[in-house]
């Protein structure tokens, strides 16, 4: 079935509300769609089950589309997690490393609030990345729909080029890993679990030349950070 690039738009297009850099992801979502109409096999499986006809008639089409602006829309800030911490926990931390009470009910928040921030990392990396090579002709596959590739571009002869952003050496297992065996997907990781470092000296040749480093990171995060905290307190 031939890719149908003018429903795509089109569909995109209504769905994308024009706000900030937002209407600059119809073309990159016209361009992922693209690469699952020459890869089906990279559709997710759950993206399969909910619209198994996506990409390839309207309706599907419009499913994808709402997927794909309403994860870019969904705010990475930190929220304080609504779980109730396992009092058991208290018992170990204080028995082994023999804390006190008061110090194991403000570390048990603690922990909480750093998973929290933990969580959002590697989705405040993807939006990193997608603000330096946006410009460059590369498209975020946002919505976690595509399996295994994280951003995409063509090549002067038209090949697609495939990105897997992770943001630390530990955090796949060995089945998701074997979805890129066979395949010209280059992955790369941001930090190592065991030490802490990071992993900027090491990226892919398909990430050279943006000046894509740590401190850029970092000076991303807090201005994406304070921007969505002054929007949720000026909402009613």
């Amino acid at each position: 079935m031939t890719f149908n690039e003018v429903l795509v738009r089109t569909i995109a297009s209504q769905i994308c509300t024009n706000q900030g850099d937002e209407f600059g992801l119809v073309e990159a979502f016209v361009h992922v769609c693209n690469f699952l109409h020459d890869n089906p096999d990279r559709l997710s499986s759950r993206a399969k089950a909910t619209a198994p006809s996506i990409p390839f008639t309207s309706s599907g089409l419009q499913l994808l589309a709402k997927t794909y602006f309403t994860a870019y829309r969904k705010s990475d800030l930190p929220v304080i997690p609504s779980t109730v911490p396992d009092d058991i926990v208290s018992v170990v931390m204080m028995e082994a490393f023999g804390y006190s009470q008061r110090d194991v009910d403000r570390i048990k928040i603690e922990h909480q609030l750093a998973m929290s921030a933990e969580n959002c990392v590697g989705a405040l990396l993807e939006r990193y990345l997608d603000s330096v090579l946006r410009p460059y002709g590369w498209h975020w596959c946002c919505g976690s729909f595509v399996k295994a590739v994280d951003f995409i571009r063509h090549d002067q002869g038209m090949n697609w080029l495939t990105l897997q952003i992770k943001n630390r050496d530990n955090s796949e297992n060995s089945s998701s890993s074997a979805i890129r065996n066979g395949t010209p997907i280059q992955k790369w990781f941001r930090s190592f679990s065991r030490t802490g470092a990071t992993n900027w000296s090491k990226l892919p040749p398909l990430m050279h030349g943006y000046n894509l480093s740590e401190q850029g990171f970092t000076d991303y995060v807090r201005a994406y950070l304070l921007k969505e905290r002054q929007r949720t307190q000026q909402a009613p």
